[in-house]
């Protein structure tokens, strides 16, 4: 029992490693160094072929025996590739189980099943580019395949460019060239530049995302890195109170009109909605909880919600004094499969048990290895941000749209150990 909780310990408390220097630069080296960072590209682009099968998960599947040795180089990586196979074959399993009461959409089951394996072939192919290349190559890499995936034609994009198209992958461009000159000023400099973007065009979450980012990374220049578990718990401490402070510093700043009277409005509304900025700008939560509450053993990712559960999640979100009889519930969240705005709410009702502890799974590495990161004073504005967006992104974002940021945290985050039978370059 004792050696049991030292391994769990030590993987939580081992900082991400340097691997070997890539193998040598020509001939086949250099071919699979580049499919790697090509699967990366189509990765971050997330280009759709058929109901949710994108070119990059499609490579990352004709390349499987290439990466598949990496999804041994971590314990952690290695049960959530076990839990994401478990997860998208309960999804069928579920599927099936519900329809005599649901009717069945074979577009919304194909789509469910090919966004998980989408994060389990992603999180290996990343992993076996972060082999071959620097980390800051593998970020920017990835951010350029983001890049080229912005779609202008979005209804989003018309109403904002920076905050729904450019946003992310410029953020993860900007930080990754950041961290090729290991400075925390330069990190710094890089991180407010972009959170002042975010704020000019309302973007209010990741704009507060990124000013956490720069305190945790001029926090980083006091004191010594440590590597116990304790100083990794008063880290995770640390980041609560920050987030906490980072949170009602930029709600009063946005009520002041620092940020615009349209950020200025919306908060407004939202607060009077419910009471807090979080529930009436995520009112998905109560409908999550409701849901939960009413079907523990969650849907199916091919499930159409009934009328039963509609009404269900409506007394959830009115609960928190939203009015959920419009377009955006009944349409979008409901019309053809179950969508709840946050990557724990989708596993759970899409792939049940398995995908809950999945989500649960996710959590706690990201958790972690962000405050094993920063104690070491290993962590640079890059995985900060990684770290951060991808928590907020499981508690308030969407499966499909969190998908390649929780890609790339996992694989850049992860403790690595060169697979047996790899040899050295």
């Amino acid at each position: 029992m004792g050696g049991a909780v030292h391994a769990v310990t030590s993987s939580l408390a081992a900082p991400a490693q340097t691997l070997p220097s890539p193998e040598g630069r020509e001939g086949w080296a250099v071919a699979t160094t580049g499919l790697a960072l090509l699967c990366l590209v189509l990765t971050g682009m997330r280009h759709d072929v058929f109901f949710g099968l994108t070119t990059g998960l499609a490579l990352a599947v004709v390349l499987l025996p290439l990466w598949a040795p990496w999804v041994r180089s971590s314990r952690w990586i290695t049960w959530m590739t076990v839990l994401g196979g478990a997860a998208a074959a309960w999804s069928i399993w579920l599927t099936v189980w519900h329809s005599d009461s649901r009717v069945v959409s074979n577009v919304g089951l194909l789509e469910s099943v090919f966004v998980v394996l989408g994060l389990v072939c992603g999180v290996g192919c990343a992993l076996w580019a972060r082999s071959r290349a620097s980390v800051w190559v593998v970020g920017a890499v990835f951010g350029i395949g983001m890049l080229l995936g912005v779609n202008p034609s979005s209804e989003m994009y018309a109403e904002s460019p920076w905050r729904f198209g450019f946003s992310l992958p410029v953020t993860i461009i900007v930080l990754a060239v950041a961290a090729r000159w290991r400075s925390r000023w330069v990190d710094v400099v890089a991180v407010l530049a972009l959170a002042g973007v975010s704020a000019v065009s309302g973007g209010r979450s990741t704009s507060a995302i990124l000013l956490l980012v720069a305190l945790l990374v001029l926090w980083q220049s006091w004191g010594r890195p440590a590597s116990s578990g304790l100083a990794a718990l008063r880290t995770v401490i640390l980041f609560g109170t920050l987030a906490l402070g980072t949170y009602f510093s930029v709600q009063t700043a946005i009520l002041e009109g620092a940020l615009g009277e349209s950020a200025q409005a919306r908060t407004e509304l939202q607060l009077a909605t419910s009471g807090t900025l979080i529930t009436g700008g995520r009112p998905e939560i109560g409908a999550t909880a409701a849901l939960m509450s009413a079907s523990p053993g969650g849907f199916g990712g091919g499930s159409v919600p009934s009328m039963t559960d509609l009404l269900v999640a409506k007394s959830g979100m009115a609960a928190l004094g939203y009015e959920p009889n419009n377009g955006y519930v009944e349409n979008y969240m409901f019309g053809s499969g179950f969508e709840l705005h946050s990557v724990i709410g989708d596993l759970w009702a899409w792939c049940g048990i398995p995908g809950l502890v999945l989500a649960a799974v996710l959590l706690v590495f990201l958790v972690a290895r962000t405050a094993v990161l920063t104690t070491g004073r290993a962590a640079s504005a890059l995985l900060l941000f990684l770290g951060v967006k991808s928590v907020w992104n499981l508690l308030f974002a969407p499966l499909e749209s969190a998908l390649p940021i929780l890609v790339l945290a996992v694989a850049l985050m992860a403790p690595l150990v060169r697979p047996v039978g790899k040899a050295s370059g």
